[in-house]
């Protein structure tokens, strides 16, 4: 599974302000697009002020972060920018072989 940060805002504070009462209804249906086969949202916090936040998922590719985000995008127009990240143990974990390729430019 591959990790991704993701990043969102509304174009505008009244597009958060009108969203708010369809996310608190996922919120409290216990969040049910967060979890299917090959998805899975870890974490996620907001700014509700300024209609922001961010999020980290696992994934077994991009296109269920896609399918993830489609709704919002969809009923929201909200728009994500989306990453791909290790964690800190992905990270140590191929940094042996990275450093090994590097050498091979000495």
């Amino acid at each position: 599974m591959q990790h991704y940060l993701i990043v969102w805002t509304f174009p505008t504070v009244e597009g958060a302000w009108n969203s708010s009462s369809g996310f608190t209804e996922y919120i409290n249906a216990g969040c049910p697009g967060d979890r299917f086969e090959g998805f899975e949202l870890k974490y996620r916090v907001c700014e509700p002020i300024s209609g922001s936040g961010v999020a980290i998922a696992c994934a077994t590719d991009i296109g269920k972060v896609w399918a993830h985000l489609a709704p919002w995008i969809k009923g929201f127009g909200i728009q994500f920018e989306v990453t791909a990240v290790v964690s800190d143990q992905e990270f140590a974990a191929m940094w042996p072989s990275v450093e090994a390729a590097g050498r091979l430019d000495e």
